[in-house]
């Protein structure tokens, strides 16, 4: 056998080999008692017929195709013991050059390969923010709203009172069906106070405030327009024009907070327990949150000045995951991809380009800078991280109500492995968090002590008084670290 050997840009190679006559004639005749086994030939058991019977009855050009993939599959791996090539997965013959001698094409991909570089130099301050008493405050209040006793109103909206309404809007720079860009639907909107104004109302910032001072039964237009960057990709970079016609105005009767309405919500025995749970509770999410956007700006950094090969099929294989993760979300929301994307008022072809890819291509190289860090530092996880990842894993999914369904669904003993594989994956990031911190920022690298379990819990707020948008944004995520 006489190969040769091409690298190419896309981390892949192409390999051409030459086999003698005399091994494709071998592995002719192999191929015909094969087909005979499968294959009725009269007069013969299967498996039997003579070589140049099966030629008669199926003609040589089978015969010769079935010979092919057979030597195809016996020298392909000898070819990458031979040649020494890491092949990230199975290879594709391209071509058959010549049968006459058996010259054979193919093109394998290569596993990938990650330079880091300026790993020592990264450097970020890790100081996440402190919870104050004004989030705790508002938390209470945010909780104590969920309870509260609805009023119908005969005033104008004020802070605090909730305003149920149609709303609707208009590209004004399109027309026809495509410039309804939010349909006539009901809506209801909590008026927040200036210190609870959220950046993130829909369908602006300030939307509910514009609310005060307007009664039931009354109309009101006005125009907006929408950075180019706005997360509602509906509305994003448009000029629309808004119509709102208020239903009803109603107000909100608090709960007091006397003992009794502390023991609903966890058997606080005063209202100093209940805000140092809640202080915990958001001190506890709010450092998720930063750390998420911390480690990902790291990993982001060593991605950008890293040098990254990978194959195009490791790449699609990503896609394809991203896909059918998002179609999972879908189902549960119970929608399919062509709904979603007809809301979205775009096609698979774009969608795919614009935001699977994207998101992908992110997730792979993180995954890839990760397992990096992994080698380069020799990171381990122990029996006993994982066993905590396992019982936190476990709690989550009892306390979300779907440790019984997911159980069912996969069998115990898959489920077990999934949860023990995530579980595994979980503490190894755990790892790589930890040696980011030390790069970065060593001064912050603490020693935890391990926090006491609380019998209370604390109710999440809902936010069952803003407004929420009619389409939902794309289930994808931009958070991952791959």
């Amino acid at each position: 056998m006489k190969i040769q050997k091409t690298y190419t840009d896309d981390h892949q190679v192409k390999i051409t080999a030459e086999f003698d006559d005399e091994t494709l004639e071998q592995f002719k005749h192999r191929a015909a008692r094969k087909i005979s086994e499968h294959t009725r030939i009269p007069g013969f058991r299967p498996g039997k017929a003579p070589y140049a019977m099966v030629l008669r009855q199926v003609g040589e050009a089978q015969v010769s195709s079935q010979a092919i993939e057979m030597l195809v599959d016996d020298a392909y791996p000898k070819i990458l013991e031979e040649e020494k090539i890491k092949a990230y997965g199975p290879g594709n013959l391209e071509k058959v050059v010549s049968e006459n001698p058996p010259v054979f094409e193919f093109s394998i991909p290569l596993e990938p390969e990650v330079e880091l570089k300026n790993v020592e130099a990264l450097q970020s301050d890790y100081r996440p923010a402190p919870v104050s008493a004004e989030e705790v405050t508002n938390f209470i209040t945010s909780t104590r709203r969920n309870a509260a006793t609805i009023v119908p109103l005969e005033t104008p909206a004020a802070e605090g009172n909730v305003v149920y309404m149609t709303l609707s809007g208009t590209d004004l720079d399109a027309e026809g069906e495509v410039a309804q860009v939010i349909k006539t639907n009901p809506n209801q909107v909590l008026i927040p106070s200036k210190k609870e104004q959220p950046k993130t109302e829909w369908p602006f910032e300030g939307f509910g405030r514009s609310l005060i001072g307007h009664k039931a039964e009354e109309t009101l237009e006005f125009d907006h327009s929408f950075n180019k960057d706005y997360s509602d990709k509906d509305l994003a970079g448009k000029k629309v024009h808004f119509t709102v016609k208020i239903e009803s105005v109603k107000g909100l009767e608090l709960p007091e907070m006397n003992e009794e309405y502390l023991q609903t919500l966890g058997g606080f025995k005063t209202i100093e327990d209940l805000e140092k749970a809640i202080h915990s509770r958001l001190e506890a999410e709010k450092s998720e949150t930063y750390d998420d956007k911390y480690y990902l700006a790291l990993v982001d950094q060593l991605r950008k000045d890293a040098d990254l090969k990978y194959p195009p099929q490791m790449l699609a294989n990503e896609e394809e995951q991203v896909l059918h993760r998002i179609e999972h979300d879908l189902s549960h929301r119970r929608m399919d991809l062509d709904l979603y994307l007809k809301l979205r008022k775009t096609d698979k072809e774009t969608f795919l380009k614009e935001e699977v890819k994207p998101t992908a291509l992110a997730r792979l190289e993180r995954s890839l800078v990760m397992d990096a860090l992994t080698k380069k530092f020799e990171l381990k996880v122990e029996n006993k991280e994982v066993e905590t990842q396992v019982n936190k894993l476990v709690s989550d999914l009892i306390m979300s109500g779907e440790f019984a369904e997911m159980q069912k669904t996969y069998g115990q003993k898959k489920f077990a492995e999934s949860i023990t594989m995530d579980a595994a994956n979980r503490a190894m990031e755990a790892k790589i968090r930890h040696q980011l911190l030390k790069l970065a920022d060593p001064s912050a690298v603490i020693v935890e002590e391990p926090l006491e379990e609380t019998s209370s819990e604390v109710p999440a707020p809902e936010e069952t008084a803003e407004a929420t948008p009619v389409e939902e944004a794309p289930p994808t995520e931009d958070n991952q670290e791959g």
